[in-house]
């Protein structure tokens, strides 16, 4: 959101502590993706949403299931893969081509039930588990283990058959529910809160602090590569503000490190990691897909149409180009709704722009949760990472700055620059979500 005027130093407020905890996010209640007939290929995606997890930082385990079939439909293998490990447990009993028995190996399924205990005892994250079905609706099966995930509060992801869904609910109420089977549902259910923790996990762990600047508007990380990041420099006289801890050795850092700390509760060590992240991603060779462009334009001209645009952040002139436009903000003034007015206003809105000091300032995730599916969510800043992740949380388009001239914006930075004067030391781009297949 729009920043205050800086006031008198922090520094009074003596050195950050070495460890400040991050914000702490809402964990998803346990979730079935729904099929019918069929499940190949709602296993797939199963399968495919747990290895996106893992390539980003979050731990995952327990099971999932993987059918085989002839062309005419004709079960010929089952197995749960360890999402873990990849070791695969064969679950199918051999009865015979013209059997109507169930095939299902239920001691097969026990033993591999050792995985999901395995899994939970070294403190996943999220547990996923091959289906909820009949077994299971029985209190058989897997279901003590599931039982037992959601019991500690670790999210549970499985399949559930349509004959079986209400079952599910009923064994889940009132935290469970049920998702469609599109990649889409899945993410929309994870939501944002791990996000912080995903674009750390994006920085190379090569990855070196060459620069740190720490402006009066803005804070500058350049990678040793030659990526170069921003984000808003905290309010000086803002509640929690401190000088960053190690301040006069923070170039020669490892580039995660210091990218740990977006989302945090401090401010400063926020604003340094969202600028880290983005010095990591923000670079010309890794957003190929980016188009020369105005972010603020895109959105004036959808917003324009939109029955229910609504702006979290001032962009000065937006609100004359876009008269019904509604603008969540901090400061009070008139014409502005508060930022208690977020969960009543976001969920309806068909057009949301976000400041991208909404990522230095940890407020990105909430937002996002709140936005429906469905509503063009524009991302608009100097300080917006570059990163395909972002269209998994609902936003449509990304809008940032690409350095060019990395000496020169740092003179700028370390000389107080404003916004404005940012962009002659590089190039706007605009990203768009590409079209589901």
């Amino acid at each position: 959101m729009t920043r205050r005027p800086a006031a008198t130093p922090c520094d009074a407020l003596g050195d950050a502590p070495e460890t400040v905890p991050s914000r702490p996010v809402p964990r998803p209640g346990p979730a079935a993706i729904v099929y019918d007939g069929h499940a190949g290929a709602v296993e797939d995606l199963l399968i495919g949403f747990a290895a996106a997890l893992r390539t980003r930082g979050v731990r995952v385990g327990g099971l999932a299931q993987r059918t085989t079939r002839t062309a005419a439909g004709r079960k010929t293998g089952m197995a749960v893969i360890d999402v873990g490990s990849g070791a695969a447990h064969d679950i199918m009993q051999k009865l015979g081509r013209d059997s109507r028995a169930c095939s299902l190996d239920t001691q097969g399924l026990t033993e591999a039930s050792a995985v999901l205990r395995r899994a939970l005892a070294g403190g996943v994250d999220l547990l996923v588990v091959s289906k909820f079905s009949h077994l299971e609706a029985e209190g058989r099966g897997l279901a003590q283990e599931m039982f037992a995930a959601m019991a500690e509060g670790v999210p549970v992801l499985t399949l559930v058959p349509q004959a079986h869904a209400v079952d599910w609910l009923r064994a889940t109420a009132p935290v469970g529910s049920l998702l469609a089977p599109r990649l889409e549902a899945c993410w929309r259910w994870w939501g944002p809160h791990g996000l912080y923790a995903a674009l750390a996990a994006a920085v190379p762990a090569a990855a070196v602090a060459r620069r740190v600047v720490i402006g009066l508007n803005w804070t500058l990380v350049e990678a040793a590569d030659g990526g170069v990041g921003l984000a808003q420099t905290p309010v000086r006289d803002g509640p929690g503000c401190r000088p960053p801890t190690g301040a006069g050795e923070l170039a020669g850092r490892p580039l995660r490190a210091l990218a740990a700390g977006a989302g945090n509760w401090d401010p400063m060590a926020a604003a340094l990691g969202a600028a880290a992240v983005n010095a990591a991603l923000n670079r010309p060779d890794l957003v190929g897909a980016a188009a020369a462009g105005n972010g603020l334009d895109l959105f004036a001209a959808a917003a324009a149409d939109a029955a229910a645009p609504v702006m979290v952040g001032a962009f000065p002139g937006l609100r004359e180009r876009v008269p019904h436009l509604r603008l969540i903000e901090r400061t009070a003034g008139p014409d502005r709704d508060p930022e208690a007015a977020a969960p009543v206003l976001l969920p309806g809105a068909d057009a949301v722009l976000l400041t991208a000091s909404t990522v230095a300032n940890g407020t990105l995730p909430g937002l996002l949760a709140l936005t429906r599916p469905g509503a063009a969510v524009v991302l608009v800043g100097p300080g917006t990472p570059l990163t395909p992740m972002l269209f998994d949380h609902g936003i449509t388009t990304l809008a940032g700055l690409v350095v060019e001239d990395r000496d020169g914006l740092a003179r700028a930075v370390a000389e107080g620059v404003g916004a404005r004067g940012l962009r002659r030391f590089g190039r706007d781009v605009v990203w768009h979500r590409p079209p589901e297949p």
